[in-house]
């Protein structure tokens, strides 16, 4: 489904490799754009004015200084500010370079968050890049978009910390995170929080819907994958990093999580 673009005032900047686009646009009073089929994870940013979108059977309010993450596979329709001009940025990636780990991530997001000073930044970033066929500025570009989506990612977890968890799961999971190397037991985390384990254990169940051994073993995982793909770090080496007893736990556990075991995860990564 090809989209119906209406009122657009000016293409102000534009930067693409084929499979990742930063660009610049003003639409004019009563824009749109669409209806269509989104086909990549698309970041849209506004700075001035603001957007209604129908996505699927719902509408969303993209509002000025906030930025939307739009999905694949959704059907769009974007309605732009009536009385005044809307000034966006965006971009979009294909769904092939988003490896299993970030998509996942990505899938859990909320619809929309203000804009940050790290968001806008990538973004300006690979807006900045004139037109090249050199290998470097086409991978460059490339590893721009996927730190925007990182970054997305990233502020809704700071988002959730920061307003809908409590402080002793906080502890809690800074505990986690700087001791993933060691063994941790129940206690020591339920200490490091200043809270009993069974206390602790209920809000992991309440607010995170997991426990906290349970999250440890996740954020292993999560870690684990994220150093296949961003490392040369043997896999032998990566498990111990992360806690894991023994290299076929680590593989294991990654098998469960993403469907294939750790070098097919890094192999798909680095083709």
């Amino acid at each position: 489904m090809s989209a119906l673009i209406q009122n657009l005032s000016s293409v102000h900047r534009i930067c693409t490799t084929g499979t990742v686009t930063f660009g610049d646009v003003t639409y004019r009073p009563g824009g749109q754009c669409g209806p269509r089929v989104q086909q990549d994870f698309q970041l849209v940013a506004v700075y001035e004015g603001e957007a209604y979108i129908q996505v699927d059977d719902a509408l969303r309010h993209l509002p000025s200084q906030h930025i939307a993450l739009m999905q694949p596979g959704h059907a769009e329709w974007f309605r732009f500010a009536v009385a005044t001009r809307t000034h966006h940025t965006w971009c979009a990636m294909h769904p092939s370079l988003v490896e299993a780990p970030l998509r996942e991530a990505l899938t859990a997001a909320p619809f929309c968050l203000p804009i940050t000073p790290r968001l806008h930044g990538l973004i300006e970033m690979g807006l900045s890049f004139a037109p090249s066929d050199l290998p470097s500025a086409q991978a460059l570009l490339t590893q721009l978009g996927l730190s925007a989506l990182h970054a997305y990612a990233f502020e809704t977890e700071c988002a959730t910390l920061n307003s809908l968890t409590p402080e002793v799961i906080v502890k809690a999971q800074r505990f986690i995170e700087s001791n993933l190397s060691q063994p941790i037991t129940l206690d020591e985390i339920a200490r490091a929080a200043n809270v009993s384990p069974a206390h602790l254990i209920k809000l992991f169940r309440r607010h995170l819907h997991t426990t906290p051994m349970r999250y440890a073993w996740d954020t292993r995982v999560r870690r684990g994958a994220q150093l296949l793909i961003q490392s040369g770090l043997p896999v032998c080496e990566i498990a111990m990093q992360c806690g894991f007893r023994t290299p076929f736990h680590f593989s294991r556990l990654i098998k469960q999580r993403y469907g294939c075991a750790p070098r097919e995860l890094r192999r798909r990564a680095w083709r």
